[in-house]
């Protein structure tokens, strides 16, 4: 069974289901979960070399301080060195900066990946991952209308969800990094669809995690 290290450090707990209503208890079923509510305990579970995932909920890790700074190089290295699945996810999407965002992605994991410049906006996005070593598309929705902080420059593999072509923007990206892996989402809502990408992105996903609304909305059992 994984380890799953949460951290929610701005007071909106992840554990009481205030932030995805039917994660939580998925995770719990399928997983060893802590939820670190300071940074110190962040890095003490890291450090003991405990998490294969981790879930980064908030953008306090990105914060210009000198804790905070440790923190995100901590999570880095210990990403690209053990194997580990890291998520930015929830509150992190539209809580970081442009120009925070983009350095964290070239400076910490050696990525091009770049948050376009706007407010979060609500667009369509269609599913186009393809790798599924990497990460299995059966339990995703086809197509979603998502309100949400996109990113562009992202290379089509290393792409979950495009937006509109005509943009280049995209909604969710995953990728490996060094013998890690890492994982952006960047809707804003805390609804059905990103918690089902929460779960693929951690291979926590399970068949009965399918649904079937209509052929052109998710895939076919």
């Amino acid at each position: 069974m994984p380890n799953v290290l949460v951290m929610s450090f701005e007071g909106f707990s992840f554990s009481s289901r205030q932030l995805y209503e039917q994660l939580l208890p998925k995770l719990l079923s399928r997983a060893a979960i802590h939820e670190s509510l300071t940074i110190q305990d962040a890095l003490n579970h890291i450090l003991s070399g405990w998490p294969n995932v981790i879930l980064v909920t908030d953008p306090v890790i990105a914060e210009d301080n000198e804790e905070s700074q440790n923190l995100l190089e901590t999570v880095s290295d210990y990403t690209k060195q053990h194997c580990c699945t890291t998520i930015l996810m929830g509150f992190f999407a539209g809580g970081v900066g442009t120009e925070t965002l983009d350095y964290i992605f070239k400076h910490y994991f050696d990525l091009k990946w770049k948050a376009t410049p706007e407010e979060p906006t609500t667009h369509e996005a269609r599913l186009v991952a393809s790798d599924q070593s990497l990460l299995r598309t059966t339990t995703l929705v086809r197509k979603i209308v998502a309100n949400a902080a996109w990113l562009t420059g992202i290379p089509p593999s290393q792409a979950v969800y495009f937006g509109p072509l005509e943009q280049y923007k995209v909604y969710a990206a995953f990728t490996r990094v060094g013998l890690g892996k890492l994982g952006y989402i960047g809707d804003t809502g805390f609804a059905d669809e990103p918690e089902r990408l929460v779960l693929a992105m951690c291979h926590l996903d399970r068949p009965e995690d399918r649904v079937r609304h209509d052929d052109e909305e998710i895939f076919d059992k």
